[in-house]
């Protein structure tokens, strides 16, 4: 008897996950084994954020199931009302599309709930990038809760593994393949540096840093924290600035906000993008001379890049640091200091790099394939006791 293909379900909320989730959706795309559903919801759906789900659908995939999460603000109250209509939409889409399994990445509020109703319904969650620790933010415990919801963790280093095990995971079901986003920019097309520039219209009397700067949820430092940064980049004269809008989680309005005045100022020096899509955005940062703030990419993909990066305050503390990261606080002098240094920097012939390529897509398509749905739905907590 011929077997059925398996339906494996990704559910993608933001233009950060699917960086790294777009090379196992195209080898998912084009396996014969498997079957490959969609669902985006999140930031993907809202204006303020670009539309990013029109880049899923620009890079040739099918989105099966759009889940609108009618996100007003970033207040709190907005957040979880939000939460509360995804919860409702990803259970009609899953009810819909059956999947065999569900396969979600990384940490953020906004895939949260489909990891619940994906729990309630029985239905196998495969989580991406467990194991790992930012506790500078609310995601910290948000990524360990979808750890203990989820059957099959795809981590992306040994140190990472070892941790899902610590919270009571079966070894059996834990994999290290490597990190996905690096696997995805090593991939894509080196575009021209002078199409780059033409295509962001920035001036060329310069060379430019990237500002990637999102909101420490678990204290109160944000205003600071903006505030120091664009009051060194307001004098210093010797690059470009370009700002990548922050995510949606609370307090980015805030940030936001003092971007949006800085570059209305500062125009002659400054552009703001609200996505600049998979490519563009890792071309953007392949000819940048840094990347200053405080998102994932400064410690995963500008590292992989041979790229400088500066890492402000506690968004990321707890992530393993490459050589290339400079780790600061939010002062003024410091923020002075690191950029300052960033004009010294040499690329280096060896590095120590956390995050690294296994080419993982055939390794998780067998896992795919090959896992036990009864098995592993009837999960167990493994103690895996310390001594004290």
């Amino acid at each position: 008897m011929k077997k059925t293909k398996r339906k494996i379900c990704v559910i993608t909320s933001s233009r950060a996950d699917y960086s790294h989730l777009y090379p196992l959706m195209l080898g998912l795309k084009k396996s014969k084994l498997l079957t490959l559903q969609i669902i985006a919801t999140g930031m993907h759906l809202l204006k303020n954020y670009g539309y990013t789900y029109k880049d899923i659908s620009n890079d040739g995939f099918t989105i099966n199931q759009k889940v609108n999460t009618n996100q007003k603000n970033t207040s709190s109250t907005s957040i979880i009302k939000s939460m509360s209509v995804e919860l409702t939409g990803i259970e009609k889409a899953l009810k819909r599309l059956k999947p065999d399994l569900i396969v979600i990445l990384g940490d953020r509020y906004d895939i949260f709930p489909a990891a619940i109703v994906a729990h309630i319904k029985q239905i196998p969650i495969c989580h991406i990038h467990g194991g790992e620790v930012t506790s500078g933010s609310i995601d910290d415990s948000v990524r360990h809760c979808l750890t203990k919801i989820s059957h099959i963790h795809l981590v992306a280093s040994e140190i990472f593994k070892k941790r899902v095990i610590q919270l009571g995971e079966d070894k059996n079901n834990v994999f290290n393949v490597g990190s996905l986003g690096i696997h995805s920019i090593l991939s894509l097309p080196k575009l021209a540096k002078v199409n780059v520039y033409k295509y962001f219209n920035i001036k060329f009397n310069k060379d430019y840093l990237v500002i990637s700067i999102h909101p420490e949820t678990i204290n109160e430092k944000n205003l600071l924290m903006i505030k120091n940064l664009l009051e060194v980049l307001k004098n210093d004269n010797n690059y470009n600035y370009i700002f990548t809008s922050p995510n949606s989680d609370t307090g980015a309005n805030l940030i936001d906000q003092e971007i949006r005045k800085f570059v209305k100022k500062n125009k002659h020096t400054s552009l703001y993008i609200k996505s600049a899509g998979r490519t563009m955005f890792i071309n953007l940062l392949r000819f940048s001379k840094g990347i200053i703030g405080n998102s994932s990419s400064g410690l995963i993909e500008a590292p992989a890049l041979n790229i400088p990066s500066i890492n402000i305050g506690n968004r990321q503390k707890g992530r393993p640091l490459s050589s290339t990261v400079d780790d600061i606080s939010y002062s003024k002098k410091e923020i002075d200091y690191a950029i300052k240094k960033l004009k010294l920097y040499k690329k280096q012939n060896s590095q120590e790099i956390h995050y690294q390529n296994k080419k993982p897509i055939n390794k998780i398509l067998k896992i795919f394939n090959n896992f036990n749905s009864k098995k592993i739905l009837n999960k167990k907590f493994v103690d895996n006791f310390i001594s004290l």
